[in-house]
């Protein structure tokens, strides 16, 4: 358990994420281990290929990472279909596996093309794009 006054706070988040982790096949999440994977949490973007399972969801990074498996730890901010785009912090979980926290915000298919646009136009270090952009593309899916 983490001290420091985060211990409270963590252990609420832990509880949280437990339901949208094992529906990505994980057995939970220490606080501890909910501390590291924090320290990774980006904002990112993610193209919906299909959608499974009620909160499970196919994607890719429109970067070219390849497939993985999304987990919402509550309802995105409209209802996802494939070619949207869902936004939000983003929480590693496993390889091809990741929670996103907090309410996702949903780029729809008609504004998808728009959206891979100002994806493409941005330019960053290699490994740092997320890091860099996150927060401009959770404001532009938002206005989308």
């Amino acid at each position: 358990m983490s001290s420091g006054g985060h211990g409270s706070a963590l252990d609420r988040l832990a509880a949280e994420l437990e339901e949208p982790v094992a529906r990505l096949g994980i057995q939970g999440l220490s606080t501890t281990r909910l501390e590291v994977l924090l320290s990774r949490a980006e904002c990112r973007a993610w193209r919906v290929e299909s959608i499974e399972d009620p909160g499970v969801i196919t994607a890719c990074c429109p970067l070219g990472s390849g497939r993985t498996t999304l987990a919402c730890a509550r309802p995105p901010l409209a209802e996802p279909a494939s070619g949207a785009f869902l936004v939000a912090r983003s929480l590693p979980v496993g390889p091809g596996r990741w929670v996103l926290l907090g309410r996702p915000a949903v780029v729809s298919r008609s504004e998808a093309g728009k959206f891979e646009l100002l994806l493409r136009s941005l330019r960053a270090p290699r490994g740092e794009f997320w890091r860099v952009h996150g927060g401009v593309l959770v404001q532009a899916a938002r206005a989308a």
